[in-house]
This record gives structure tokens, C-alpha cells and sequence, in this order.
């Protein structure tokens, strides 16, 4: 029965819904589009292109582990973990022995893959569509396999084969010279070849050199990327993998830097070798202290880890080792989707509850009469859940399927931008949107029972004494309810707007009740005009008849009327409780932010206090509405009639007004958040750059890097010439951002602000640390320090120096020759040039290196400052569909409060209002709920920032940019005040006396 009613009141009141609906939609869809994110970064395909022909992959170990060993009361607990390291690692060559004797093995092809950027004339990048440029020996074009369509293979160092879509795309043909970037200095080669793919090839452009130039240009002597085993005839993919695994088994042994300990400590390693007390799992064979997948767990499309370095792979597996990228992307991904989606779920619950308290508000007087015929507390539970459960089902249906498209779009875009690989296929399967169909439902069922815990508690009796004013506000203490129509004045000379029959801001007529109009709207305010409730008030709120089913409910005493309206005016005492215990919440989230040090800590907990403090805002919004209008009450009614009555209907109203000021206090808080976040994390780094680059010259490059050649031609006596080199290492499975940078004369170049220990004893055995470092690992000058370098690479240092400039420099600092030796791109980042030459006769000396350019200090900040630029975009993305679905709920929300408010505009009218008067009484009570929603956003926005600031910087010192702050301002008061204006003008062109004598 219940659910026919609920159906019933759907289609009856689908204008009434409309706002709930939108929202759910809005949330759903955003859901949906993250969830896709997500789903992408945990499931996305990397689809192998160069190794197509091969269907078998030996590869080296692309993570780092850790296996923590626990002895607790006889019982040994064993967890492992692992985390990606950031540059290829690389095999020994001399496994290719092993592989070719494997029985069932045709033939085993070494693949070398490096850096090879073809150039202009000018330095600047060949354009490739978007495709990476990688280098390969022409050796290894049968994985592919690679084709000559034209010309001849690479013999001389000098000969070079290209791929036939770079040759399209820069018209180059067989004779014609090509300039490579490679990691060593730029060399013009002699195109002897195209060649084409036999499969599709359109994630990266392939340049093939001949063998011994192919391992000049790698750089790693005796070591290869990986391995394409072919089978021999009659050989399945199957048998195949299964005899490569066996060959491998106990070619190499665990590091001998692993160790175990016991009662929780851990062990740390490049291998999965388990301590030597662990007995081997059901899932694992050990053989010869190396730990390998055995063929039951190691399916056709998965990866058996073999020792400490090597891997099998097939099928789809073998996407991840051509494109380290996407693997990486794959971990961005998942962290991505997971923050947009936590953050818009909590985004969508805040909005949803304050739009479902709004629509519940506005049937105030619809459910006290339901109370006031016998209709229990659950019956109305009941209805209000049944009818958001049909709503939140279409909706979430509604929006689980444009966030589809959603999802997809926004995918793209990161691809655009360079954030994710195109190479990671986008993913779309049946749980995200299935998850924020429930996720919907769940959350539009919450909030009509948060939005019908009021109503369907109290008594009929007060149920009904309530409805003639604001549904859980009710009118200003102190109002006397006489017999008439209009609106009254408090002691003070100010229009305030009594209480009606409808919920509103004005006065309420029953039909036939006839208006007495006075030229002007100063008639609304005369004295002793009263709304009357007498003929919907019971006489005695007590209830007339027993309920035997609630027995414990106390009903209330009866009291006069207006002393019965004056209590509802004040909130309840559970959600003030409530509101203050999330500002306490709150600023302990903000408290514990200033503590945080690390990007990765600090950037959820950032956005999770904005959304905290916002929701303690709606909780306690009516007391702070009304706090406001104590402030800007005064001034208002002093620009007339318009401005006493706007001020009456924000007070008096205090519970609607505060569900509109609660989105658009979102929706300046985090859009401010989301704006000034990353300029004032990179502002204060590259002030710590400014500060500590004493070089009077710094040499970039429009390409991948500065080659180490160049900085060899500008050496000269009496200066001294900085490389540096940036990668990142882990110690432990920690990520720390670290440089190589050339220790000779490093002081006159380069100034950390060294706080403990001295540079001069960097060499390739010692490391200097920040003090963010030093702190987090208990380290200081004599230390050691065990980390792993890019390519999986152990190095145990000793460290000589703490300095304070780790943000601007990262957190470690190693030799420069140290680091090259085991990073995908050697090339410096810059060099730093500490001479007296000038600035063109350091341009002369380097003219054979095209695209390095010569830049001052500051232009070398200018350009940092345009890259990070480029790299926030991602980060506003990413963040601007919960910016757009915060404006989208502000627009709705005061819709949906405006439309309400058809009566009371109409007994405006009829008391001598003018439609004039009307809309400018709705603009100043729009511009009053955006001042207090500025300062509340604004408030939250530099509470968070500058805890933010303090904990990465050191400083209260957020960059807020007032251009950009204005701007947000400036569109937050443009959508209230369309969103105010356009249902005002729908609601005043219906005729006064038509909308006065309707049926409610």
C-alpha cells in the first residue's frame, strides 16, 4: 500500500521532485565516470605492439619487494609486498645461452630499447603523432616483425632504417640524413631503409641501428632489455613457456643483501626469495633459494616470476614490458579514480541530503496532515524512503549511463594531457556503473530517512502547529499570531515575515481570504496585520487519540501557539551536536595537515577537510544564518522596505536559507582549494631553486636533455659545470625523488642550504639528504643509507650532508655518474655554468648540439613555472566535474527554494508589492546568502591552504592569486543570482489572485 502511495505522490508531485532527481543524476554520473577511471587502472588492457611475434617474453623484474616474516606464538605470518620502480631494468645478456638451448626454443632474440628522438635542423622534436620515439638493433625487427618495404638494413654505424609512418609523416626517403637523439651527443645518420610492421603498430615510432651502434647508444654494457623466444614447430605457447620457466629456475640467486628478522621487522629485497625459515606456500617452488611461480598459478596471459631479475610473459602480459608507461599509469590511475570518486561521493551525499532536507521542507504542511490522520512515525519513514527509493532508481539509472560517455571523455582528456598513456586502453565494464546505481539509491534512501527524522517524531498536534510556518524553523520568537493577511514588524521597525499555511517568507491566504492592498509595499509592514492560523491550529496540541504502538513517545505540553512556533524557530539540540562535532573534526584534520611533510599525505586529507568543515557548515547553518543577519541586518534595512523584509525572510527562514548557503560554501571552498593547492606547493619550490642556483648561466634543452658531451665542450679552467640528473629511488618501498649532479665545484653552483655534514665529500659512494629525509629515515652525517636506484639497481651509501632546500631539489642527491649508469634517459635536465663567459660565447661553444639554449637564472624559472603550469591542468581536470556538480547542485538548491515560493509572492502582490519590489527583495536575499557563503568558503579555503602550506613549506605563506579569486566570487554570485531571478520571474507572471485562491 505504502509503495502504490509513494507512486502515487511521484507522479503527482514530479515538479516537487525534479531538484532530488537532478542531483541524483549529477551524482550518479560522477560517479560512474570515476568508477570508469578506476576500473581502467585496475583491468585496462596494455596491448603488446614490438613484441606481437613473440609469443613468449623473458624480461627482468620491473618492482621492488618486501617480505615481512612475523613468529608470534608459534605461528609464522609471512606478507609480501612490492612497488614498481621508476626506470627499466635489464637483463644479462648472457641468459641468451641458456634460452637458446631450452628444448622447444627456435630461436632467441635479444631486444635492446632506448632513447632515439629524431630532431629538426633546429633542435626540436621530428613530429611523430603523438608517438614515442624509441630506438631498437635491427636485430630485433623480427619481433614485431619489421619488414623492409624499400632500401637496405643498417651495416655502418652511420646507417639507420626508419619506420614507414615517421617516413610519411617528415617525407623522408632511403639517402636522405636524419639527426638522432640518443643518450649520447646528437649524430645525423644516413637513412638506408623504411621498414613496415606486418601487425598494426600505433603507440610508438621504431628507429633501428645497427647491432654494435644499437649497443653503443643503450649504454648498458652486457645487458639487455629482454628476450623473444620463438618456438619451434610443433611447440604450443603453452609447452614453450613452461620449458623457458624450468631452464630459468636457479639461474641467478637472491640478493645477499636480503635479510629476516622476526616479531614484525621486515626483509627487504629485489627478489621474492622468502627467508630461509619459511616453508615455500602451495602457490610458490623453490628451487635453489629462488622463488618461482609454479605452472599451476602462472596462467597463458600472466607473468611467472623467475629470480631475482627475470620474467615470463604471455599473451596480454607482454604490454607492461614493452610499455613501462602504462604499467606506471596503471598505479596513477587507480589513485586518481580513487580520490576523484571518494571526494565526489562525499561531494554528492553532502548535496543529495540538503536537497532531499529541502524537498521534504516544502511537503512539511502535506506530511502533518498525514500525522494529523492517525499516520504513524514509520508509515511516514516509509513513504519518504519508498518515494526516494523510485527517484534515486531512475535517476541512478539515468546517470549511471551518461557516465559512461563521461567517463570515456574524461579519459581522453587525460590522454590529451599527457597524464595517461594511450597505450592503457580504456576499460569499461558492468560494476562502475552498477556501483553508482547503489551507491544512489543507498544515498537518496539515507537522506529522506535524515530528512524525515524531524517530522516524523514529533507529535501530530505540533506536526500540524509547525506547518503553518518554516518546517523545523518556524517564525521569530516573540510572534503574536492575530486575525488578517500580510506580513508584521517586529519591536525594532523591521518587516518580518510571519508564519502562513505554507511554508514561506511571506504571509499565506486559505481560498476566499481576500487581501486589503495599500499603494506600495510599505503596506506589507503596517502593524497588526497577522497571518491566520487559527483555522488550520489545533487548539490543544495535545494528541486526541492514544498510540498504543509508540508508548514511550512524550508529547509536548500545550503551550500558546506562538510559543510553540518559538521553539521550533531554534535548531535541534542533535544537530548542533552534530555540526560541532565535525568542526571538530575538521580542525583536526586541518591540525594534522600542517604535520604532513609528503604530497601523497597531504593532498587527500586536504580535500577531506574541505568537505568536513563544509557539512558542519549545513548542520550548523541556521544558527550561522542567523548569527549573519545580526551583523548585515542592520544595513540592509536601511535601503528600504525591499531590504526589511529580505532581512525578516533570511532570519526567519534560517533552515532554508542555510541549505542554499551550504553548496555555494562548498563550491567556493574547494574550487579556491583546488586553484591555489598546487601554485603554492610549486611556488615555494621553485622559490628554494631561486634561492640556491648560484651558477650564472643554466644550459636546457628544447629536447629530451643536455647531452654529456655538451657539458664536457663548455668545461674550461677556472668554471666549473653542474650536470644534473633527476630520477626517483626507493628505500624500503618508499618513493623519494633524488638528483645526480656533478660534485666538482658543486658549491659554486649549487647552494642546498646544507644544515649538517659538507658537500665536498660527495663521490659515488656518499649521498646528501634533505631534512625531510633525514627525519623520515633517522639519518644524519656518518649514516648509512640501503636504497634502490631507478633500474632495481642496490646501492648501500654513506651519507655526508642535511640540507633544507628538499623541495625545490628533491630529497636525495647522489653523484651524477651514479645515477646516469641506471636511468632510461642520461641526458641532463640542465647544467648549471658558473663562468665568466658570455652568453654568446656559450651559445657558440654548444652550436653542434641543436635545441640547447643558453638562459638566465630567472628565464630558467619562467620555463619551470609554464611546465608546472602544464602539469596542474591535469589536476584541475580531474577536480573540475565535482566543481561543476557543486555549481549544478548550487543552481538547483536555490531554484528549488525560489519556486517554493509561489504563494507568498503572490500575497505580496495582493498586499501592494510590486514585481520590481518582488525580485529585489529575492537579489538582496540572494547577495546576503552569498556574503556569508563567501566568508564561510573563504574562511574554510585559507584555513585549509595555509595548514597546507605550513606542513609542505614551512611556512603560512598559501599564493592565492586575487584575479583568480575574484573570478570565482565573481561566478558564485552569478549563479545565485540567475538561479534567484529566473523562478522569481517564472512564479510572478502567474496572476496574485489566481495563485492566492489555488488549492495548495
Amino acid at each position: 500500500m505504502m509503495l502504490r502511495y509513494a507512486l502515487r505522490s511521484v507522479r503527482a508531485r514530479k515538479a516537487g521532485f525534479l531538484g532530488a532527481f537532478l542531483a541524483l543524476v549529477c551524482a550518479a554520473a560522477l560517479i560512474t565516470a570515476c568508477g570508469t577511471l578506476l576500473d581502467t587502472g585496475l583491468r585496462g588492457t596494455i596491448r603488446t605492439e614490438r613484441y606481437a611475434a613473440s609469443p613468449v617474453v623473458v624480461s627482468a623484474d620491473q618492482n621492488v619487494h618486501r617480505t615481512t616474516v612475523k613468529h608470534k606464538k608459534g605461528k609464522t605470518k609471512v606478507k609480501r609486498k612490492a612497488k614498481a620502480i621508476a626506470e627499466r631494468a635489464w637483463l644479462p645478456a648472457s641468459l641468451e645461452s641458456t634460452l637458446a638451448r631450452t628444448p622447444g626454443v627456435a630461436r632467441v632474440i635479444p631486444e635492446l630499447t632506448f632513447l632515439a628522438q629524431p630532431l629538426t635542423p633546429a633542435g626540436v622534436g621530428i613530429g611523430t603523432g603523438g608517438r614515442t620515439s624509441y630506438g631498437h638493433a635491427w636485430d630485433s625487427a623480427a619481433l614485431t616483425p619489421y619488414r623492409l618495404v624499400t632500401g637496405s638494413a643498417p651495416q655502418a654505424a652511420t646507417d639507420l632504417v626508419i619506420d614507414r609512418d615517421l617516413a610519411g609523416r617528415a617525407r623522408l626517403r632511403p639517402g636522405d640524413r636524419l639527426t638522432v637523439q640518443s643518450t649520447q651527443a646528437p649524430r645525423s645518420y644516413r637513412i638506408t631503409g623504411i621498414a613496415a610492421p606486418t601487425t598494426a603498430v600505433r603507440h610508438q615510432t621504431s628507429l633501428f641501428f645497427s647491432t654494435a651502434e644499437a649497443r653503443r647508444l643503450a649504454a648498458h654494457p652486457g645487458q639487455v632489455t629482454a628476450f623473444g623466444v620463438l618456438p619451434a614447430k610443433g611447440t604450443s605457447t603453452a609447452q614453450l613457456r613452461q620449458a623457458v620457466v624450468a631452464a630459468l629456475h636457479g639461474t641467478s640467486a637472491p640478493h645477499p643483501d636480503t635479510v629476516a628478522s622476526h616479531a614484525g621487522t621486515t626483509a627487504l629485497s629485489n627478489s621474492t626469495a622468502p627467508h630461509a625459515n619459511m616453508a615455500p606456500d602451495a602457490n610458490t617452488t623453490q628451487l635453489a633459494g629462488i622463488t618461482a611461480l609454479s605452472d599451476s598459478t602462472a596462467p597463458h596471459d600472466t607473468t611467472a616470476q623467475l629470480s631475482a631479475t627475470a620474467e615470463v610473459t604471455t599473451g596480454d602480459a607482454r604490454g607492461p614490458v614493452e610499455f613501462l608507461d602504462a604499467a606506471t599509469a596503471r598505479i596513477r590511475l587507480v589513485s586518481m579514480g580513487g580520490a576523484m570518486g571518494g571526494t565526489s561521493l562525499l561531494v554528492a551525499i553532502l548535496v543529495v541530503v540538503g536537497t532531499f532536507a529541502l524537498s521534504v521542507q516544502q511537503r512539511h504542511r502535506e506530511l502533518a496532515l498525514l500525522r494529523a490522520v492517525a499516520a504513524t512515525s514509520g508509515q511516514i519513514r516509509g513513504l519518504l524512503g519508498r518515494e526516494a527509493l523510485i527517484v534515486g532508481t531512475v535517476a541512478g539509472v539515468a546517470g549511471a549511463l551518461l557516465g559512461l560517455p563521461l567517463g570515456a571523455w574524461l579519459y581522453d582528456r587525460f590522454v590529451a594531457l599527457g597524464a595517461v598513456p594511450a597505450t592503457l586502453q580504456h576499460t569499461t565494464g558492468v560494476v562502475p556503473p552498477l556501483a553508482a546505481l547503489a551507491a544512489t539509491v543507498f544515498g537518496a534512501w539515507a537522506a529522506a530517512r535524515v530528512a524525515s527524522r524531524r517530522i516524523s517524531r514529533i507529535s501530530p498536534a505540533q506536526a500540524l502547529a509547525e506547518a503553518g510556518g518554516e518546517s523545523g524553523a518556524g517564525a521569530e520568537p516573540g510572534a503574536v499570531v492575530q486575525p488578517g493577511v500580510g506580513v508584521g514588524t517586529d519591536p525594532g521597525g523591521g518587516a518580518e515575515a510571519e508564519p502562513g499555511p505554507e511554508p514561506g517568507f511571506g504571509a499565506a491566504a486559505e481560498p476566499g481570504i481576500e487581501a486589503a492592498a495599500e499603494p506600495g509595499i510599505e503596506a506589507a509592514a503596517e502593524p497588526g496585520v497577522r497571518a491566520n492560523l487559527e483555522a488550520t491550529r489545533p487548539k490543544d496540541p495535545r494528541p486526541t487519540r492514544p498510540r498504543p504502538k509508540h508508548p514511550q513517545i512524550k508529547h509536548p505540553r500545550p503551550t500558546r501557539p506562538h510559543s510553540t512556533q518559538g521553539r521550533s524557530a531554534r535548531p535541534r539540540s542533535p544537530r548542533i551536536l552534530a555540526g560541532l562535532a565535525l568542526l571538530t573534526l575538521g580542525v583536526t584534520l586541518v591540525t594534522l595537515l600542517s604535520t604532513l611533510r609528503t604530497e601523497p599525505a597531504s593532498t587527500p586529507v586536504t580535500f577531506l577537510a574541505v568537505v568536513v568543515l563544509s557539512t558542519s557548515v549545513a548542520l550548523l547553518g541556521p544558527l550561522l544564518v542567523k548569527a549573519a543577519t545580526l551583523v548585515v541586518g542592520g544595513p540592509l534595512r536601511r535601503t528600504g522596505p525591499c531590504g526589511r523584509l529580505a532581512v525578516a525572510n533570511v532570519r526567519g527562514n534560517a533552515t532554508r536559507m542555510a541549505s542554499v548557503v551550504t553548496p555555494l560554501t562548498l563550491l567556493i571552498g574547494m574550487t579556491c582549494t583546488v586553484l591555489f593547492v598546487q601554485p603554492t606547493l610549486g611556488d615555494a619550490a621553485r622559490a628554494q631553486v631561486r634561492e640556491g642556483v648560484r651558477a650564472d648561466w643554466v644550459v636546457a634543452s628544447r629536447g629530451p636533455g643536455v647531452p654529456a658531451e655538451a657539458a664536457r665542450q663548455l668545461r674550461a679552467p677556472h668554471d666549473v659545470v653542474t650536470e644534473v640528473v633527476r630520477t626517483t629511488v626507493r628505500v624500503g618501498l618508499d618513493k623519494y625523488a633524488a638528483q645526480g649532479v656533478t660534485p666538482a665545484g658543486l658549491t659554486r653552483t649549487w647552494d642546498p642550504d646544507v644544515t649538517a655534514g659538507s658537500l665536498g665529500h660527495l663521490t659515488e659512494h656518499t649521498a646528501a639528504v634533505s631534512e625531510l629525509a633525514a627525519d623520515q629515515l633517522h639519518l644524519r652525517p656518518g649514516s648509512t643509507l640501503k636504497l634502490t636506484l631507478g633500474d632495481g639497481t642496490p646501492a648501500t651509501l654513506t651519507v655526508v650532508a642535511v640540507y633544507a632546500r628538499g623541495l625545490g631539489f628533491g630529497d636525495l642527491t647522489l653523484a651524477h655518474d651514479l645515477v646516469a649508469r641506471h636511468v632510461d634517459n642520461p641526458l641532463a635536465s640542465s647544467v648549471l655554468v658558473s663562468t665568466t663567459r658570455t652568453q654568446t660565447q656559450l651559445a657558440t661553444t654548444l652550436r653542434k648540439f641543436p635545441g640547447v639554449q643558453i638562459l638566465t637564472p630567472d628565464a630558467a624559472d619562467s620555463l619551470q613555472a609554464q611546465r608546472e603550469q602544464a602539469n596542474t591542468e591535469v589536476n584541475y581536470l580531474a577536480m573540475g566535474l565535482v566543481l561543476a556538480f557543486t555549481a549544478i547542485a548550487v543552481v538547483n538548491t536555490l531554484a528549488m527554494s525560489v519556486a517554493e515560493r509561489v504563494r507568498e509572492f503572490a500575497l505580496l502582490r495582493l498586499a501592494g508589492a510590486t514585481r520590481r519590489q518582488v525580485l529585489r527583495m529575492l537579489r538582496t536575499e540572494a547577495l546576503s546568502v552569498l556574503l556569508l557563503a563567501t566568508a564561510l568558503g573563504s574562511g574554510i579555503a585559507l584555513a585549509v591552504l595555509t595548514a597546507f602550506s605550513v606542513g609542505m613549506t614551512g611556512r603560512a605563506a598559501p599564493l592565492v592569486t586575487p584575479l583568480a579569486y575574484l573570478t570565482v566570487i565573481a561566478v558564485a554570485g552569478t549563479l545565485a543570482l540567475v538561479a534567484t531571478a529566473l523562478p522569481g520571474r517564472v512564479a510572478l507572471r502567474v496572476r496574485a489572485i489566481t495563485v492566492a485562491t489555488a488549492r495548495e
